[in-house]
């Protein structure tokens, strides 16, 4: 078996995601490739990516406890239901049987080839290894390496008592965005931004009081380096940004945008409250 599995063809990835770009017109693609961008660097230059609590983390400060109530939350917020969404997203790739934009030839394509991208995601959430298919476990699944550090950190996450209201305000935002393709890709390409920014941060700080404590989970999450460690954030991020980039609709750039701002808001309150506690 070969030690490079199917998660990291990098060709097979480049095919789909060349596939996606010629799938519609041209002039139309460079058109909504603007339009994404502009989304993306509204995301990027939100108050969350300059919180308060980004620093403090980086500089190790915060205290064990302080880190065991943050990662109670942060379960409740996102960690729980991720791959819910993303599961559901897959599924969501049926409209792109009768999406406009697309070449009509290419359409029945097209739910293939976004849920190829879109399944590197989930498979890689799922405790895929993406260097090495026979250590694949669904017990390195990136839920079962929370839990795994949850009861290394000796808490429940379960406990009602010690979760935030912004917790739960995140944990069922995309409840009414089910239904729609092209919010859950643009709430998950967000989200993706958010998992970078803040997982490494708290990685970094769990390291001060165990390197134990950065294996797992945070040998998923919370790595920027180019090393072979199973981080694949960069990628799945940018391939949901083409995703969307294909089935975009200008006429709603305005619902993108509030759906993007009330996302994001949800998350500034969240790191917020966070900042708040732990002070």
């Amino acid at each position: 078996m070969s030690t490079l599995s199917f998660t990291q063809s990098e060709n097979a990835r480049l095919e789909a995601l060349s596939f996606i770009k010629k799938s519609i017109p041209a002039t139309l693609w460079n058109k909504h490739v603007h339009e994404v961008q502009q989304l993306k660097q509204k995301c990027l230059q939100h108050p969350l990516f300059q919180l308060p609590i980004l620093t403090r983390l980086n500089s190790q400060t915060l205290s064990l406890d302080q880190l065991k109530f943050i990662h109670i939350n942060y379960f409740t917020a996102i960690v729980k239901n991720f791959t819910d969404t993303l599961s559901m997203v897959i599924y969501q790739a049926l409209q792109l049987e009768n999406h406009e934009n697309i070449h009509e030839v290419d359409r029945i394509h097209a739910k293939a080839y976004a849920r190829y991208l879109l399944s590197l995601n989930l498979i890689d959430e799922l405790g895929f290894n993406t260097y090495e298919l026979s250590l694949s476990s669904p017990a390195r699944s990136h839920l079962v390496y929370f839990m795994d550090l949850l009861k290394l950190l000796q808490v429940n996450p379960l406990d009602p008592k010690q979760v935030v209201t912004e917790a739960y305000d995140l944990n069922q935002f995309n409840q009414p965005h089910l239904p729609s393709y092209n919010n859950l890709l643009l709430i998950l390409a967000c989200a993706e931004l958010q998992v970078i920014k803040y997982s490494e941060a708290l990685r970094i700080n769990l390291e001060k009081y165990d390197v134990q404590f950065t294996y797992g989970y945070y040998a998923c999450h919370g790595v920027v380096d180019h090393s072979e460690k199973l981080a694949n954030d960069d990628n799945h991020e940018d391939d949901i940004w083409a995703l969307l980039t294909q089935s975009y609709h200008s006429s709603q750039q305005h619902d993108y945008e509030q759906l993007l701002e009330q996302y994001l808001q949800l998350w500034q309150n969240f790191w917020s409250k966070m900042d708040k506690i732990t002070t």
